[in-house]
């Protein structure tokens, strides 16, 4: 099929924007990527076997007013007609939306071309909206935009028109099934990393301190100060401050309130709030690290995702700590990877930090998380998963 991929935020780079388009171009799909373009690349461009086309470059304009022109509503003429334009010249067979605002501007190319459309629903927005709105101060425009009653009756709209959704687990097919969406119309494409990321290398532990280093983006949700928090606590039972490690990495609205807390708890020869840093310096932290750590807080948005980082420990052979966050706990559980603490309870996550400064119990999870990767949550399966979406959809001519 010749596919146009549209994705909201300026490309490259997604991980898993990325993976479809290569594996969707292995299967022999042509795939041209239509995205943002804040960055202001060029409009056109090849990446490889990829195709890329950007919005306009607004140079001329300051960068509120360019973001205001890229912003992804769905009746935004410049998204409506680039992606119209890509769906023409490729002569596209179908157009995969990654997440949930574009979805009605493909649906209307749909009436006019008679072009497929799929959505990738990396994230439940209504349920990351309303999961925002509890643990955040919003603003009155981020209140307004992101009204999670508003993006509910847009998805129950748009949903039953979408000729086929990718979700990311179970979870979170399992609620479109409840919503009456058909079962033959949700093929679950997980985020999950290639066997081979890390060359085949698994973690061996040694010794009794630990080293946790966490990258990505600094909110509220992720529960990062409740890790901050345990560590303070773990000291606080008479654990020595040099036997952690904590090294998070990333930009976001929690990272002043993160770095006062560190500072108030005294625990800053224990925990590092990094900015962004070089990727061969992330590297460096990430092979250093021996716990992988998710102490997200359990709400609506986790329990229906699944981030990839849980995977990228697994397969590096690294125990994973992480709350009740209902498909994380699910896996660890099933796959015997890793420990679970209580949502909220920093003297639980604690206690479990102390349990984990065994090297024997380190090596057990581990080496469970990493073959579990290796035989059922791993990329070169999801690819067999995406095939399989495909060929119902190009089979499927209503």
């Amino acid at each position: 099929m010749r596919i146009v991929l549209v994705y909201k935020e300026d490309y490259p780079w997604d991980v898993r924007v990325e993976k479809l388009a290569l594996a969707l171009t292995e299967q022999g799909h042509s795939v041209t990527i239509v995205s943002r373009n804040l960055e202001q690349r060029p409009i056109r461009e090849t990446d490889g076997k990829l195709k890329l086309l950007r919005l306009p470059r607004f140079g001329q304009f300051p960068l509120c007013i360019r973001k205001l022109l890229n912003f992804p509503l769905w009746f935004n003429p410049i998204w409506i007609f680039r992606i119209s334009q890509a769906a023409r010249h490729e002569r596209a067979d179908l157009i995969i939306v990654r997440d949930l605002p574009l979805v009605r501007s493909s649906l209307i190319l749909k009436r006019i071309l008679g072009t497929k459309v799929a959505l990738d629903m990396a994230e439940v927005y209504p349920e990351m909206y309303a999961s925002s709105a509890q643990s955040s101060d919003n603003s009155f425009a981020q209140r307004l935009l992101k009204n999670p009653k508003v993006a509910q009756r847009y998805e129950t709209s748009v949903l039953p028109k979408v000729d086929h959704t990718l979700v990311m687990i179970e979870e979170s097919r399992d609620r479109l099934l409840r919503n009456g969406i058909s079962q033959d119309r949700v093929t679950i494409v997980s985020n999950t990393p290639p066997i081979d990321k890390f060359g085949g290398s698994v973690h061996q532990h040694t010794g009794t301190n630990l080293h946790l280093a966490y990258v990505g983006f600094l909110t509220e949700l992720r529960g990062l100060d409740l890790l901050v928090k345990a560590v303070a606590e773990y000291i606080e039972r008479g654990n020595p401050a040099d036997s952690i490690k904590v090294d998070i990495v990333g930009k976001g609205a929690s990272k002043p309130k993160l770095q006062r807390l560190v500072k108030e708890l005294g625990v800053r020869s224990s925990v590092t709030i990094h900015g962004w840093l070089s990727q061969e310096k992330v590297t460096q932290l990430m092979t250093a690290a021996n716990v992988g750590a998710l102490t997200y807080r359990v709400c609506g948005h986790w329990n229906h995702t699944i981030p990839n980082k849980i995977f990228d420990y697994m397969l590096a052979g690294l125990p994973v700590l992480a709350t009740e966050v209902i498909p994380i706990q699910r896996i660890i559980t099933q796959e015997d990877c890793g420990l679970v603490c209580r949502d909220l309870d920093t003297a639980d996550i604690a206690e479990k930090l102390e349990q984990l400064r065994k090297p024997e119990l380190r090596n057990v999870l581990g080496r469970n998380g990493h073959e579990a990767v290796k035989r059922t949550w791993n990329w070169e399966k999801d690819k067999t998963q995406l095939a399989n979406a495909m060929r119902s959809i190009n089979s499927n001519n209503n």
